[in-house]
């Protein structure tokens, strides 16, 4: 998202819990592009694997 959707950073929040992704907030416009951009990422291989690659290499600790 970061990379991608700076703009929306501040529209929505995120509660996540046990393999559980949540993301909140009254803009449902914001909302839908969130969904939009995470479904693009979540069906195309090679996007998901450079976002894994990136997120090691700023030291995010995958725990699963």
């Amino acid at each position: 998202m970061k990379t991608e959707a700076l703009s929306l950073e501040a529209l929505f929040s995120f509660d996540s819990e046990a393999g559980m992704f949540c993301a909140h907030g009254g803009d449902r416009t914001a909302l839908e592009r969130l969904g939009t951009l995470m479904s693009a990422v979540a069906t195309d291989h090679n996007r998901m694997h450079a976002l894994i690659k990136s997120a090691k290499s700023t030291g995010f600790e995958f725990d699963d």
